[in-house]
């Protein structure tokens, strides 16, 4: 037997099992199972039999999905989809039904629950927005994009950091009927307009620098050279992201304005209330791009209720969340797993905004703001509630997908208490007793500079 094999048999000895699902079932995937079992006089014993009916009878999976998720519409569809055509003759789904995106995202009435964690490299502060505050902003936007001239079909679209300001503003494009495409910061003016010149955006949202492993980058420049080359553009709104308004020149940068200027109100006006223009389910609602190393990017136009109903899939169903879960991925608005995580919000949890490098001041960021958003969540929560508090700590499942993870990685994550999941075609996270997890996805960042992370077993919190 050779070295390599004697090796390879070794290290699959020395395997411990990570994580095994709990015997109680206690997950949305179980939930659904039993309930599409009654709803359509099925005997579904465990998960494999539900996979394989919900492809043979594909038709009434999504059926039955759309009733679990609890969608938000204004008319119900008259078939789910014509089974008739083929794949080539691009059938529509959900025929006849209207709904908005932005509504089901923003649905969850628990007012003071944050849904939004906004966290940057250099920075202390931790910015909290909450369901309601960020229904009262995204009205704000949706108002001032109408005043001008915003309507459904228009393109509007970001040039800028994964912050707070671009989830509003997607929103509320999404819930005028507008589409939404975005770049980040780190793209080039050539890269900026190889994508955004193909779809011609009547509105811009952009930064005027951004930090990064801890240098200032200025955007002033960029920007300029990106509004020269989309003609068609109405206007530039500028956000002050590094420095305030008063040392920003946006007089090269025609038909600017700063953001407070364009969400103003004219005095005595009453505050913009939310409106959702309820859409057909296959309305465009973002235009995503691809890589462009075979030619320039290629458009991909994501309907507004295929984006949604998948979303609330692999959220619901794939991930077991649900109001009170954190969710972080590190992301950039450039990628489209940023729309994916923000769709996280349809499920009443709360999405992580991280803007910067993952690895300054150390390789702990992540984890730190895991750990203090956590600590965080745990005591409001238990300032609230009159309930017995949960057991210490925060749950947190971390995910991965693409590298393998090492496996002395995987053990400090399991000394630590943190559950630790591949997140491929059919990932089932566990069941958290205590209803409070965050949800870190790690896959955007190499695990190979997760193993000097010491931190993971020497400081993280028990039950973390």
């Amino acid at each position: 037997m050779s070295k390599q094999l004697r090796a390879s048999r070794e290290e699959i000895l020395e395997c411990q099992v990570m994580w095994e699902p709990d015997s109680k079932k206690n997950t949305q995937m179980d939930r659904f199972r039993a309930a599409v079992g009654a709803a359509c006089g099925l005997v579904l014993e465990n998960y494999d039999d539900l996979y394989h009916w919900s492809v043979e009878s594909y038709p009434d999976f999504w059926a039955e999905f759309w009733k679990f998720s609890g969608i938000v519409f204004s008319r119900m569809y008259d078939e789910v989809v014509d089974t008739s055509k083929g794949i080539a003759d691009v059938p529509a789904w959900f025929k006849g039904s209207r709904l908005n995106y932005a509504e089901n995202l923003l649905r969850h009435k628990e007012n003071d629950r944050v849904a939004l964690y906004a966290a940057r490299e250099g920075k202390e502060e931790i910015v909290k927005v909450t369901f309601e505050e960020l229904r009262q902003q995204v009205a704000l936007f949706a108002a001032a994009m109408r005043k001008m001239g915003v309507k459904q079909g228009d393109r509007v679209v970001g040039y800028l950091p994964n912050g707070v300001h671009a989830v509003e503003a997607m929103l509320a494009a999404a819930s005028i009927g507008a589409i939404w495409s975005s770049t980040s910061p780190d793209f080039g003016v050539n890269g900026v307009l190889d994508r955004f010149s193909q779809i011609q955006p009547k509105l811009i949202f952009s930064v005027e620098a951004v930090v990064y492993n801890g240098k200032e980058y200025s955007h002033m420049d960029k920007l300029q050279r990106v509004v020269k080359g989309l003609p068609d553009l109405k206007k530039v709104v500028l956000i002050p992201y590094i420095a305030s308004k008063e040392k920003i020149d946006i007089s090269k940068i025609p038909n600017s304005v700063f953001l407070d200027e364009f969400l103003a109100t004219r005095k005595g006006e009453q505050a913009p209330q939310l409106e959702f223009e309820q859409l057909p389910f296959s309305h465009p609602l973002f235009v995503m791009f691809s890589s462009g190393t075979t030619g320039a990017p290629k458009c991909m136009v994501h309907s507004a209720g295929g984006t949604l109903i998948q979303h609330l899939k692999e959220h619901v169903l794939h991930g077991n969340m649900g109001s009170g879960d954190i969710m972080l991925y590190y992301t950039t608005v450039g990628w489209m797993m940023w729309n994916w995580m923000v769709s996280a919000l349809a499920t009443g949890a709360a999405v992580v905004l991280y803007d910067g490098s993952p690895l300054v001041p150390t390789p702990n960021v992540l984890w730190d703001l895991v750990d203090r958003i956590g600590k965080g969540a745990k005591a409001s929560e238990e300032s609230v509630s009159r309930r017995a508090p949960p057991a210490p700590g925060v749950g947190c499942k971390t995910g991965c997908s693409g590298d393998g993870v090492d496996t002395s990685v995987k053990g400090r994550c399991r000394a630590q208490h943190w559950g630790i999941h591949r997140v491929g075609a059919s990932p089932r996270w566990p069941s958290e007793p205590h209803g409070k997890r965050i949800v870190l996805l790690l896959s955007a960042v190499p695990w190979s500079l997760l193993g000097p992370v010491t931190r993971l077993l020497q400081n993280a919190p028990a039950g973390v």
